[in-house]
């Protein structure tokens, strides 16, 4: 019977580590989110203090602290989404491989004439096709920067 592959190696991935960091990475969301809501709820009584042109600078850097916040924590939860798809997709792989090895373990008779019927016959005794990989859906969203138009 010919060699499959790689199937007797394991998939080299940390499923636990991969998981506490996507929670981490949620978790930090979650805090910058609630500092925006912080921060919105301190401009009120401080934009009381300012007029005219410094009033315009104090809204737009608040502006640009309460977008910078939200963009940093929409990225981090994507990052965890990503690393769970790379999860998925990891323990997919390291299935595949187990039911290869399970196969070919039923059906490897390792004897003399394994060579001598793969010659004769062919090769009759593939294994079944695996199932099909749905692809990673990690989805990349334009980067906008105040005052620019996004590039690409």
């Amino acid at each position: 019977m010919g060699e499959l592959g790689a199937i007797n190696e394991d998939v080299r991935f940390g499923w636990a580590e991969a998981t506490a960091l996507a929670a981490e990475l949620r978790s930090t969301a979650g805090v910058l989110e609630g500092q925006i809501a912080e921060r919105n709820a301190i401009e009120g009584p401080a934009r009381e203090e300012w007029r005219g042109r410094f009033a315009v600078e104090f809204d737009g850097r608040v502006e640009v602290c309460v977008g910078d916040a939200d963009r940093i924590a929409g990225s981090l939860r994507e990052a965890a989404d990503g690393l769970d798809e790379w999860a998925r997709l990891a323990r997919e792989e390291q299935d595949r491989r187990e039911y290869a090895r399970e196969w070919e373990a039923n059906n490897d008779d390792g004897g003399l004439f394994d060579s001598v019927s793969d010659w004769a016959f062919g090769e009759d005794d593939l294994p079944p096709p695996p199932p099909p990989v749905e692809p990673p859906s990690i989805p990349v969203a334009e980067i906008q920067v105040a005052g620019r138009e996004a590039s690409q």
